[in-house]
Formats: C-alpha cells, sequence, structure tokens
C-alpha cells in the first residue's frame, strides 16, 4: 500500500515539473511573439482584425430582422439641419428668430395634419397604396389660408394645424422650411399662383406671398381652360421631373376661375447603403394570413437606427440618403394583420416617440421594390377635418383680390407619386386649389371684422432631433 502512495507521488512530482518547464516555455514564445509583433507592424493589424471579426461572430445574435413582407408604413421625413434652428432671420413680418422650439412645433403639427389626413383617407380609399404629400397639402392650403378672414380663416388654422392665427407668423413659420431647402440639390419646393388676367392681388397678400412662400403670380385667361390647364400642368411637371401630369384638368376651370395656387415637390434621393441588385429577388408579400403573392424583395444587411415599438405592436426602421437630412421611416405592424391596430395607436403617438426611439444597430432589411402614384379630390377631407365654409358661399377670402368679389374654393386636386428602388427613392408631389368668384347678397353673409384670438403656446423641446416634417406618407398593401 505505502509503494503504490509512493510511486503517485512520484508521478505527481514529475507532471508539476513538466508543467512547470512547458510554463517557461510557453512565457519565451510568447515573449518572442510579441517582439516579433513589435517589429511587425502588418501582424499586429492582422491580429486586431481577427480579434474584430471574432467579436462580430460574438454579437451575431444581436443583428435584428424587419422583413417588409406584409403591409407597411411610409414615411419620408424631413430633419431640420442644424443650422435651420440657428438661422437669425429678421423681417418686418418676423415672429423673433426660428428658435428650436418653434421648429419643434412647427413639424409637430404637421406630423399631426399628416395624421389626421391619413386617417380620413384610408377610409375613403379602403385597401388601396394610398401616397400623399402632407407638406404640400398644408403648404397650399396655407397660401389660401393668408387671403382668409373671420370663420373661414379660423377653421383653416384648426384644421390645418397652422402654428398661429396671425398672417404673417404663418407665412413665416413656412419661409424657414422653404428657404432652408431653396438650394437643396435633392429637395425642390415651389409654389406659383395664376391669376384671371384682369384682376390684381392686394398688396399685403401679395407681398407675403412673394417673399414668405417664394411663390411667383402669373396672369391666365381661365375661360380659356384648356389652354389655362395646359399651361399651369406644365409648370407642374417641370417642377416634378414629368412625374406628375394632368394635375389641374380643363374641366376645374371657367370664365368664373379667378385663382389657382400650386405647390409642387420632387424628391431624389440614394440611399446611404445601396441595395445589391444581384440580393433582388421575388418573394411572398403578404395580403393576410392566408394569401400572398410574389413581389421583387430587396435585401440589406447594414447598421441602421432601429426600434422595437412595444407599445405598437410594431418595429421602426429609418433608412437615411446621401448628402441629405431627410430618411425614410419605415413602421412595420409585427402581425400580418395588424396594420389597422397599428394605425389606430399612431392617432395618440407623437412622431418624435418612435423618432426617439431609434438606436444604431445591425438590422437585416428585406424591403419591397414597387412604383406607385395616387390621385384624390381632397375637399371631403378638409370638411371632415372641419374646414368646411372655405366650400361655401359663406367663405371669406376678401383679403385676396383687390376686386369686392366674393371667392370660395371649388376643389383642392392632389397627386403623389413614388419610385423605391436599389439605389434610393425619387418621389413627387403636387397640390392645386382653384378658386371661384361668385356673387351673394349683403344679407347673407355677416363680415367679420375682428382676428380670431386664441391662446397659442409653443412646448419646448429637449432636442433638436426630435424636430421632424413629414415630406410624404404613404400605407402599401402591394400595388
Amino acid at each position: 500500500m505505502q509503494t503504490e502512495l509512493r510511486a503517485k507521488r512520484l508521478e505527481s512530482e514529475k507532471n508539476q515539473e513538466k508543467n512547470k518547464t512547458l510554463e517557461k516555455a510557453t512565457n519565451r514564445d510568447t515573449h518572442i511573439r510579441w517582439l516579433h509583433l513589435k517589429q511587425n507592424p502588418y501582424l499586429i493589424r492582422e491580429l486586431n482584425k481577427q480579434r474584430k471579426t471574432a467579436k462580430q461572430r460574438q454579437i451575431t445574435n444581436n443583428i435584428y430582422r424587419v422583413w417588409a413582407t406584409h403591409s407597411l408604413l411610409l414615411l419620408l421625413l424631413l430633419q431640420p439641419p442644424l443650422h435651420f434652428a440657428q438661422i437669425q432671420h429678421q423681417s418686418r413680418y418676423s415672429m423673433t428668430s426660428p428658435d428650436s422650439n418653434n421648429v419643434a412645433e412647427f413639424s409637430r403639427r404637421l406630423a399631426t395634419f399628416s395624421l389626421n389626413v391619413y386617417n380620413k383617407l384610408i377610409t375613403q380609399k379602403p385597401n388601396q397604396n394610398i401616397i400623399f404629400s402632407p407638406f404640400s397639402i398644408q403648404t397650399c392650403a396655407a397660401m389660401a389660408r393668408l387671403g382668409a378672414v373671420g370663420e373661414t380663416a379660423a377653421q383653416l388654422d384648426r384644421g390645418l394645424g397652422l402654428i398661429s392665427n396671425n398672417e404673417a407668423q404663418i407665412a413665416e413659420s413656412f419661409h424657414h422650411v422653404l428657404t432652408a431647402y431653396e438650394n437643396s440639390s435633392i429637395l425642390h419646393i415651389a409654389n406659383k399662383i395664376y391669376i384671371m388676367t384682369g384682376f390684381e392681388l392686394k398688396d399685403e397678400f401679395s407681398s407675403l406671398i412673394s417673399k414668405q412662400f417664394l411663390s411667383a403670380v402669373e396672369p391666365v385667361d381661365f375661360a380659356k381652360n384648356v389652354e389655362a390647364a395646359s399651361k399651369i400642368n406644365s409648370w407642374v411637371e417641370q417642377r416634378t421631373n414629368n412625374l406628375i401630369k394632368d394635375l389641374v384638368p380643363p374641366s376645374a376651370l371657367d370664365k368664373d376661375s379667378r385663382l389657382v395656387l400650386i405647390n409642387a415637390i420632387h424628391f431624389k434621393g440614394n440611399w446611404v447603403h445601396q441595395f445589391p441588385e444581384r440580393d433582388t429577388r421575388n418573394e411572398p408579400f403578404h395580403l393576410n394570413d392566408a394569401d400572398s403573392i410574389e413581389v421583387p424583395m430587396m435585401n440589406l444587411k447594414k447598421r441602421f437606427r432601429y426600434a422595437n415599438l412595444g407599445d405598437l405592436d410594431a418595429t421602426a426602421l429609418e433608412l437615411p440618403y446621401k448628402d441629405s437630412d431627410l430618411s425614410m421611416l419605415i413602421v412595420l405592424p409585427n402581425s400580418k394583420t395588424g396594420l389597422s391596430q397599428l394605425e389606430e395607436k399612431l392617432r395618440s403617438t407623437p412622431l418624435s416617440q418612435i423618432t426617439g426611439a431609434l438606436y444604431s444597430t445591425d438590422v437585416i432589411v428585406k424591403l419591397p421594390k414597387f412604383k406607385s402614384e395616387f390621385e384624390v379630390e381632397l375637399s371631403e377631407t378638409f370638411k371632415q377635418l372641419g374646414m368646411t365654409q372655405l366650400f361655401s358661399n359663406e367663405a371669406d377670402f376678401s383679403n385676396m383680390l383687390q376686386s369686392p368679389e366674393e371667392l370660395k374654393v371649388s376643389k383642392i386636386i392632389h397627386k403623389a407619386f413614388i419610385d423605391v428602388n436599389e439605389k434610393g427613392t425619387e418621389a413627387a408631389a403636387a397640390t392645386g386649389i382653384p378658386a371661384v368668384g361668385f356673387k351673394t347678397t349683403s344679407t347673407s353673409r355677416t363680415k367679420n371684422l375682428f382676428k380670431n384670438k386664441y391662446s397659442f403656446t409653443l412646448k419646448s423641446v429637449a432636442s433638436l432631433k426630435l424636430c421632424w416634417s413629414l415630406v410624404f406618407f404613404g400605407i402599401f398593401f402591394w400595388l
């Protein structure tokens, strides 16, 4: 028994001595390798590269997926650049310098207006792809608002969600956006007013329109409706890279037409991270739990700003554009049939809550490649949003024309187009508002000779990064 114990002890001592020898050799080899690396920068770079690759393998499980393989919302967002909130622009109409609070409030109100219009359109045109430009609609209607008085003006202030009930302040708020992108290479915004030959705008209205909305004014004979429509539509085509055609039909114009207010927007931007064309292939797009169709699906794995929106039961993904402060925000319901619930929740969810939740992470993206266009007459939508008087004989646009003739809006026409592909996005939209003259008796309407006065408070925003403006808004079931 003692012999066996002695043998085990001797074997253990030998193993310990062997381990010490091996440890010394390892330390010596490590020291030699370190000296060798120190003298060879190339090997150091290779070693660091191997370590980085190993680290990336470790975080593979943190890569998120955003597969837009069922109904989704697309929002083309404009985030005001830093200098936008620091412009010291003064004029006799100026509120003050456009601080970040003003910018944030303008953006918040535009987002609210966007969702209000969207909620009306989805009930008017169910199960259709909808693409529209809230900014185009609001800008064009805001130009009409500058010539409105009394209850007509008050309804437009509330319905459009304008930043003030003062004409000069309204004009100034739009002026900041228009001038910030006046020289942009990828986003072009243009306004114009066509006026019946022989009529003239009031001086104050004309000044606000030209100086603040950067709008030209051109006379045209609306009695020659085909020629007048052709002239208007040619201008719109030029400003939208020929994507918006025949905005104003000849039937919308006649001898009683006095004004047509126009806004046109064109955007063409390339992705910061473009989708490889070789990876685009036909894949299922789910219409519901049971049905699907094959569509060209783009695929990409990159680092993007992403958010898991638990309260909305959805995910959000921001796809930025090169050399721009614009980006596309995709909001995707987690369920194939969850779009209607998402729409309902969005009514009480500020856009800033979504953009504020975004953070940078690795994402595998699947996004349909598609083109879509949309056309709508918005008078019913405006009425549902409480803006009724501008279409009736009660309308009061007495601050527009020098002549005492009464005016009312006959219709609000809007067209939009979007093309999403591997390289980027091209989108365009235009809004037209014809105003017609009409005769009324002196007792049919009582003039309001006072300005609407209601309290207005600017809410402070913690970060300028929460200030976004919706340029385009879309819902896609598929084409």
